[in-house]
């Protein structure tokens, strides 16, 4: 069922999932610095290997993924 109503915004009405997207990304990127730490104990290249990963998948996800919500028109 369409919307009758104009949004001011692209994300109006999406706080939840806005946050938990939030949320979750910023796990991910603390969990990045958490596997740069883990150096002494599972060697160095595969921490910074890791932390590596989930930087990129921290900043990928809402760049990429995500995208913005107004490119996409619909006809």
């Amino acid at each position: 069922m369409p919307r009758t109503t104009q949004r001011s915004h692209a994300g109006e009405g999406r706080l939840a999932g806005n946050l938990i997207t939030f949320l979750v990304v910023l796990v991910i990127f603390f969990a990045s610095l958490v596997s740069f730490s883990l150096e002494p104990q599972i060697g160095a290249i595969p921490a910074f290997a890791l932390g590596l990963i989930l930087f990129a998948l921290a900043f990928f996800i809402p760049k990429q993924l995500l995208g913005r919500s107004d490119s996409h028109e619909v006809k």
